[in-house]
Formats: structure tokens, C-alpha cells, sequence
């Protein structure tokens, strides 16, 4: 059986179809580049160390946007599972313990 590999540009679309809010605040290009950048990156710690800056950055911006610290602090959460998922994805195939 052969399993299809993701593209960066699939783990980009798949993290940002349901972050309206972060990328109303932050803009598309801005989201699309730092996650690009993730999917980019081979190295898990290296990687991780990247989401957890967009994490924070992300909370900002959305508390700046309006959002309360509680609500801005779950969707960034809940985006920083979904890169987390999709860098996983596709890098799964990399032969690479992660």
C-alpha cells in the first residue's frame, strides 16, 4: 500500500482553514510564512521552539485584537495543536524518531 505524503503547502492550508481570528489579527501572509517556515524545519526541537514563539505571538495579537486572555489563550492552543499535528504528518515519513 503506499501512503501519500503531505506537502508543505497541504500542512499550511490544513493548519489555517479554521484560524480566521489569528489571521484577521495577523494577516494571512504573516500566518502563512511562520507556519511554512515550521513545515519547513526538520528538526523536532528546532521546529517545537518555532510554534511556541507563534504560540505567544499569537496570544498577543489576539488580546490586542479584543480577544480576554482565557479565549485568545485556547485558540492558540488549539492552532498550536494543529501545526503540531500537521508538522507530524509531514514529517512522518522522514525516518526520523519524533
Amino acid at each position: 500500500m503506499r501512503i501519500a505524503r503531505m506537502k508543505i503547502e497541504d500542512a499550511v492550508t490544513a493548519v489555517t482553514a479554521e484560524a480566521n481570528a489569528l489571521l484577521s489579527c495577523l494577516g494571512q501572509p504573516v500566518i502563512a510564512y511562520h507556519v511554512t517556515a515550521i513545515m519547513r524545519e526538520a528538526d523536532l526541537e528546532h521546529a517545537r521552539r518555532m510554534q511556541l514563539a507563534l504560540m505567544r505571538r499569537s496570544i498577543e495579537a489576539l488580546v490586542d485584537d479584543g480577544l480576554e486572555d482565557v479565549a485568545a489563550e485556547h485558540f492558540a492552543a488549539q492552532f498550536d495543536g494543529r501545526v503540531g499535528s500537521a508538522w507530524r504528518l509531514l514529517h512522518a515519513m522522514d525516518g526520523v524518531a519524533h
